[in-house]
């Protein structure tokens, strides 16, 4: 009788990496992470994600800037389809932040799926931003 065929799931670590790597996409990493468990910690490791988000950088969806209305990212640049999910979008993110009594809420920096919001004392007087508290927050980045 002959021996069992080997399993990729058997293969090395380092083998699966270099495979998970040449992945295009974030939805395909996600379906084989899904496969089986040892496809799945390999690519949740924390170094392994390190090196695919070096490979794969986020696509530019748009511009925001304080004061200036979200400027999306317009045809024929690859992340157009992206970007229009986020027409509408309230970037003031007031729907998921604490109780403003006493104070609004400024955004400090958006990175990498997450948003850096500051609180800032209404009616401080002295004319320029006094930030008290800060607060981070995870947002969904569609993707497609």
């Amino acid at each position: 009788m002959a021996p069992p065929a080997p399993c990729v799931a058997d293969a090395p670590d380092a083998l699966l990496e270099d495979i998970f790597l040449r992945l295009p996409a974030a939805a395909d990493l996600a379906r084989a992470s899904a496969a089986c468990p040892s496809f799945r910690r390999v690519i949740a490791g924390h170094a392994f994600l390190r090196r695919y988000r070096a490979l794969h950088t986020p696509p530019l969806v748009g511009i925001l800037h304080d004061h200036i209305p979200f400027v999306p990212a317009q045809p024929p640049h690859p992340s157009a389809a992206p970007a229009r999910s986020f027409a509408g979008f309230d970037f003031s993110c007031s729907s998921f932040l604490p109780s403003a009594a006493g104070r609004t809420w400024s955004s400090v920096d958006f990175f990498d799926g997450r948003a850096l919001m500051a609180g800032v004392p209404v009616g401080n007087g002295s004319g320029f931003k006094v930030y008290h508290e800060f607060l981070t927050r995870d947002l969904a980045v569609p993707e497609t």
